[in-house]
């Protein structure tokens, strides 16, 4: 019949120590205990585990033949019982994200500086990127979080909201309509319009909103990035309509933010993969943004 691992445990805790008495304290339990178990080792295996010499029990022929293989074992279970625990510890790790310019420069910096504060040995690495690449890391499983604008095109991933807010016009100080609060799209038709193609999500929101209230989009000026289209308006090239998340950190002293109509909301959205879950360290991360969202909108930043 063969052994238990308990009471393989027991025949390699006696022999390490060469006492029923520090065997059962290393292991926890009753010094009868370990008597008990030891006789039924030597019972059940057919042969004496330990013979006693000056005080001590040794082990006998048959029980040195064991333990270098009781050794391998018991530094087995040592090494996965490590492992389990590094793998159960949410203070370390890595957590991979890319993100479009705009969220990597605004929301993700707060919510790092945050989660570092908490759990300062997990590593972040963050790849600045666009859109569609963004998805595709996401779809790929090469990071472990996507931050993008909506409205995305079609995808493989899945999409989790942590905000949304309306676009805005923003002008130069010294522009004409930087008197007031609001402006319509209606509003733009006689001033340089700074903005997106309308194959990019930003861009055909943009388009969308003009559409709806009955005014042409002529793009005066074609931009990429809302930090381009702030620093175009900034220098008095023209109006730009943007998302409000570039203005979160409000660098952009030298413009001025104007609410948009019609009102038209654009999300900040993490995307993950839909096959895989989330990491520990990746779903922790997630709760510090949310947070860090949150913290902004008691603010009145977003």
């Amino acid at each position: 019949m063969s052994l238990s691992i308990r009471q393989l445990q027991i025949i390699h805790a006696v022999a390490s120590s060469g006492s029923v008495t520090s065997a059962a304290q290393a292991l926890g339990i009753s010094q009868p205990a370990v008597s008990m178990m030891l006789r039924e080792c030597s019972r059940e295996a057919g042969f004496p585990m330990f013979l006693r010499k000056q005080g001590r029990l040794q082990p006998t022929a048959e029980t040195r033949v064991l333990l270098a293989d009781l050794e391998r074992v018991f530094d087995g279970v040592e090494r996965i019982g490590r492992l389990i625990e590094d793998m159960g510890d949410t203070h370390v790790g890595s957590i991979q994200i890319a993100a479009t310019a705009t969220l990597a420069n605004n929301i993700l910096p707060a919510a790092v500086a945050e989660f570092q504060k908490s759990r300062p040995r997990i590593q972040i690495t963050v790849r600045t990127t666009d859109i569609p690449s963004v998805i595709q890391s996401v779809v790929r499983e090469e990071v472990d979080l996507g931050l993008a604008l909506s409205p995305l095109t079609q995808h493989d991933a899945r999409a989790i909201d942590l905000c949304t807010a309306d676009l805005v016009a923003v002008v130069h100080p010294g522009h004409a309509l930087a008197g007031r609060t609001m402006v319509e799209a209606g509003d733009l038709a006689a001033y340089p319009l700074i903005s997106f193609s309308r194959s990019q999500p930003l861009g055909a929101l943009v388009e969308q909103a003009f559409r709806e209230a009955g005014t042409p989009r002529r793009v005066a000026i074609e931009v990429n990035q809302s930090s381009v289209a702030c620093a175009l308006a900034r220098a008095g090239a023209g109006v730009a309509v943007i998302d409000p998340f570039w203005l979160i950190e409000a660098r952009e002293n030298g413009i001025v933010c104007l609410k948009f109509v019609p009102k038209t909301a654009v999300s900040a959205q993490v995307l993950v993969s839909r096959t895989s879950p989330l990491s520990r360290p990746a779903r922790l991360f997630l709760a510090t943004m949310r947070r860090t969202i949150q913290s902004l909108q008691a603010q009145g930043i977003l």
